[in-house]
């Protein structure tokens, strides 16, 4: 009888044994299922706007903070814009047209936070003889529509004096292609984001409206799914994003100081842009994340009304989504 309490106790023992084993095997997958990188899909186009995010991939901030971002580069604000639609992305570095056309459209999108002030500028082609903006008048010029490029377009030659009936553009909605087309003398101007203003001016293209001057007039921003923002965890994974967006700014500030072309390369890389900026191309400064103008949004709503873009107005307020927990 003995023996046989003792052989019980063994077994319960050893049964005892297995159960906290299993136990502890359930319990070590469940932290590794819960420490699982967030998954955020971002699309930007060929620009600097978004170089603190790529800083903080290329530094591992990102990941290191728990987010697998991921980011996609297109050739026009028509891809980037399908993407969107078509949940692809969750969100995307844009200009503040894009979020009033795709509500419009009934796709809900905000945006976080102001990436850059001045989209793009505008410059002549190296034979076109046209050194002013004041020149441009009846002038078909390289841009796309309805973008921020457009919108920049319209009010500096408006601003410039000539009237609506004589500002005229050329639908070219891949920037690499205006690039080529103005380089070859197919355009006599052409806008183009800073990245491949840069290579226009290597061209010999003659610049109009220079960083400076287009800086008051609207901003890029990074804008996210309505779908995406309704997500238990938005705000959460935003705040991170942000908070490593805002050490890629600190980097790329600190190293620029002193060496311009520093993150030059990076860009080139991750932007997929010609190889000949790499020794040219001058970063600029960037700020800290900051809650986008609501006045500029009012403008550049009031401005896609008249054009006819959209048939009923936007509160700004529609537009903009502050994120909660984040220190802007």
């Amino acid at each position: 009888m003995k023996r046989m309490i003792v052989r019980v106790s063994s077994l319960v023992l050893a049964l005892a044994l297995m159960v906290a084993l299993v136990g502890c095997g359930n319990t070590t997958k469940a932290s590794s299922k819960a420490s699982a990188p967030v998954v955020v899909k971002i699309g930007t186009l060929q620009t600097d706007d978004l170089l603190a995010l790529w800083v903080a991939l290329d530094n591992g901030t990102l990941k290191s903070a728990g987010l697998d971002v991921q980011v996609t580069t297109f050739q026009s604000a028509q891809e980037e814009v399908a993407a969107m639609t078509a949940g692809k992305i969750d969100g995307m570095m844009t200009d503040m047209v894009v979020p009033v056309q795709l509500n419009a459209a009934g796709t809900p999108v905000k945006a976080i936070t102001v990436c850059q002030t001045a989209p793009a500028g505008i410059i002549a082609g190296k034979n076109s003889g046209i050194t002013q903006l004041s020149q441009l008048a009846g002038v078909p010029t390289g841009c796309s529509s309805p973008t921020a490029m457009e919108y920049i377009y319209d009010t500096a030659l408006k601003n410039a004096g000539i009237a609506a009936d004589q500002i005229k553009t050329t639908e070219i909605k891949k920037i690499p292609v205006r690039l080529q087309m103005l380089g070859a003398g197919q355009l006599k101007a052409a806008v183009l984001p800073w990245t491949l203003f840069t290579a226009a001016q290597l061209q010999g293209g003659v610049p109009l409206l220079d960083q400076k001057q287009a800086a008051p007039l609207t901003s890029t921003v990074l804008v996210f799914s309505q779908k995406f923002l309704d997500t238990k965890d938005a705000d959460k994974t935003l705040t991170t994003l942000l908070t490593q967006y805002n050490k890629g700014v600190d980097t790329i500030n600190a190293a620029i100081t002193s060496d311009p072309a520093h993150f030059s390369s990076l860009l080139i890389k991750e932007a997929k842009l010609p190889e000949s900026l790499a020794a040219k191309y001058q970063v600029r400064q960037y700020s800290q994340a900051s809650v986008p103008a609501a006045e500029q949004f009012e403008s550049v709503v009031s401005w896609m009304m008249d054009k006819g873009y959209i048939k009923k107005t936007q509160d700004a307020s529609t537009l903009i989504y502050q994120v909660k927990g984040f220190n802007y």
